[in-house]
């Protein structure tokens, strides 16, 4: 069903080929907004931050995976996703996000000057990456 309401969406991470499929539409979290991008986008580079990433399929079904930043380039029949990691939901340990989150969550309040802010301040941005599709879709408590 590939055509002008559609165009092809491609993840692609450090390791793998994570997705590629035709889609609708496809919401993304950009270092300066959440943003759209459908069919015919004018072309551009968008940087992303850690965050739910979710892809309208063809047949109407959202997908939602969590993105740990990166970049989105949107070409003329082509977007894709360059980014160090993917999270399918079913792939997402809840259990071991929520720990992240509180680990990070400690070691920002604690004012440890040892403590590396802008990795702890990652950590803290994957973890909610993570939680925030896996409610998504139901699995905040598996």
């Amino acid at each position: 069903m590939a055509g002008e309401s559609t165009f092809t969406f491609a993840i692609l991470t450090l390791q793998q080929l994570f997705l590629q499929e035709q889609a609708r539409f496809v919401i993304a979290p950009g270092q300066e907004g959440v943003f759209e991008i459908l069919p015919n986008h004018a072309q551009y580079v968008f940087a992303l931050k850690p965050g739910p990433l979710r892809v309208r399929t063809p047949d109407e079904k959202d997908e939602y995976v969590a993105v740990g930043g990166g970049f989105l380039v949107v070409q003329k029949e082509r977007t894709t996703v360059l980014t160090r990691s993917a999270e399918r939901p079913q792939d997402i340990d809840v259990e071991r996000a929520q720990r992240a989150k509180q680990r990070a969550d400690e070691r920002l309040a604690g004012r440890d000057p040892s403590i590396d802010l802008a990795r702890a301040q990652a950590a803290l941005a994957r973890a909610l990456a993570r939680l925030k599709v896996a409610s998504y879709v139901g699995l905040e408590r598996r």
